[in-house]
């Protein structure tokens, strides 16, 4: 057997033997991440039940009479408060007594059936959440009754409600091969995979290189028969292994965690369903070849120059927001992007994931961007193997 597979087979039995590996590469994304999502789905379905249930109290300051809008407001959920003046409904507010304040014009009533504009001025608390939902439905309250009293006034002049609506839009979705939840899809699982591949190798990584120099026992794997050449490239076959992993298993445990019927009502119910075609995954899996050698590259990088892992780990803070930003701006770019943003690392492989979960793939796009990360990746993988034979940062104390 080549050396090299030989270095390979045993560096990658002594990663499988850590729990700390199998925990952030396979345990986390297939529990952690369902787990994660599911609890926020169902805190945001709680509080959407209850802010809809919610008896809210408000003050209002109707010296124009609006008897009408109130009785409406209490038919909606609110507990009302008459105030004689808005100092007093303002008072009440800053004490929390009120959630909301609602102030009529003086001549509200009067406006109204003379078909003017009758001014309404509402007050809330930016800073409490039960004021702003207070806020929102008192706007929908708002629309409902802007809307029955425009039916009102045009009845009494019998003309039909067409009159106040020139034109009348209608939208239709067009059948397309991918699933329009997709779209959500290609939102969040760029960026779970690109992080997931990298700080799922970051352990073994730093251990394999920085970790045997602690241990002293890189001496005794340099005098075996392998080749400097060898030893990294088993080392490097190994952290480029667990990386692809906990990419794999970070999208299955995304995709597990947004068919969770709690998740799926929050990110995906109005979206719709979503799907990946074995084309799909095909693509992607070649998209993060480049994306895990580069990965795999850049921490035996590190692991090589560091002489222990906590160096390594202080050289690790500068890199991850490198890793990081590109990751983060992957879930605010467009889809159809740019073609100068196929030459940002670890970014182009994010959108190419993107692309092909949208089915709308830029063929010149994703040619450049791998391309480009076949170079980096190339580049990167002979600092690490020019590193390693240097005997000053190989066996440094």
């Amino acid at each position: 057997m080549n050396h090299t597979m030989i270095v390979f087979w045993k560096e990658l039995r002594e990663v499988l033997r850590d729990r700390r590996v199998l925990f952030s590469t396979i345990i986390s994304p297939l529990l952690m991440t369902p787990l994660l999502l599911w609890g926020i789905g169902m805190m945001v379905r709680q509080r959407e039940e209850s802010a809809q249930k919610v008896i809210i109290p408000v003050a209002v300051v109707a010296p124009g009479g609006g008897q009408e809008l109130i009785a409406v407001m209490k038919d909606k959920g609110f507990t009302v408060h008459q105030a004689q003046d808005r100092s007093q409904a303002e008072a009440m507010l800053k004490g929390r007594q009120v959630r909301a304040v609602i102030v009529l014009d003086e001549r509200f009533d009067q406006k109204l059936h003379n078909e003017s504009t009758a001014q309404v001025q509402v007050l809330f608390d930016p800073l409490s959440d039960t004021s702003r939902d207070a806020l929102a439905r008192l706007r929908s309250l708002a629309d409902e009754f802007n809307a029955r009293w425009l039916q009102q006034r045009l009845a009494r002049r019998f003309i039909g409600a067409e009159f106040a609506q020139p034109i009348a839009v209608r939208t239709q979705a067009i059948q397309t091969e991918h699933p329009a939840g997709n779209l959500i899809l290609s939102i969040f699982l760029p960026y779970v995979i690109v992080l997931s591949a990298f700080f799922g190798a970051v352990s073994p990584a730093f251990d394999l290189v920085a970790g045997e120099k602690e241990r002293g026992t890189i001496e005794t794997l340099l005098a075996t028969p392998a080749s400097r050449r060898q030893i990294v490239w088993g080392k490097f076959l190994t952290v480029t292994v667990v990386c692809m992993t906990a990419a794999l298993f970070a999208m299955i445990g995304m995709l597990v965690a947004l068919a969770l019927p709690t998740s799926s009502r929050v990110f995906m119910e109005q979206a719709g369903s979503f799907s990946i075609s074995a084309q799909a995954i095909a693509l992607l899996l070649v998209t993060l070849l480049p994306l895990t050698v580069f990965y795999s590259a850049t921490l035996t990088i590190i692991s090589t120059f560091a002489r222990n892992q906590k160096e390594a780990q202080t050289y690790l803070i500068p890199l991850s927001s490198l890793i990081v930003l590109p990751a983060v701006a992957s879930m605010f770019v467009r889809t159809e992007s740019a073609i100068w943003l196929s030459a940002v690392p670890v970014l182009n492989s994010a959108i190419i994931i993107k692309q092909v979960l949208t089915g709308i793939v830029d063929v010149p796009f994703v040619l450049i961007s791998l391309l480009i990360a076949c170079v980096v990746a190339a580049v990167t993988l002979q600092i690490a193997t020019r590193l390693f034979d240097r005997e000053t940062i190989l066996l440094s104390s």
